[in-house]
């Protein structure tokens, strides 16, 4: 069976924060203290495929990011696909 594709898209914008995040040096406890969440829970969630909204959302604003930019290219990537 094939994925869904917000699955798919999902997985582009987790990966995206998760490559965003590392070459920022953000620090998993900022995220994890954004979120409410752990610093583990974060780092096994960026290691994944999928994240809760508000660690995406975290991730994305302490890295310098842009969280609905990202959803917007995930989204475009997979209709194009």
């Amino acid at each position: 069976m094939s994925n869904l594709p917000a699955i798919e898209v999902a997985k582009r914008a987790t990966h995206d924060t998760r490559n965003r995040v590392l070459l920022s040096k953000t620090k998993m406890t900022s995220i994890a203290d954004a979120s409410n969440r752990n610093r583990m829970t974060i780092a096994k969630w960026l290691d994944g495929d999928d994240m809760s909204l508000a660690a995406f959302v975290a991730a994305q604003q302490l890295s310098g990011g842009d969280p609905v930019k990202t959803l917007a290219a995930a989204l475009a990537d997979k209709e194009a696909a």
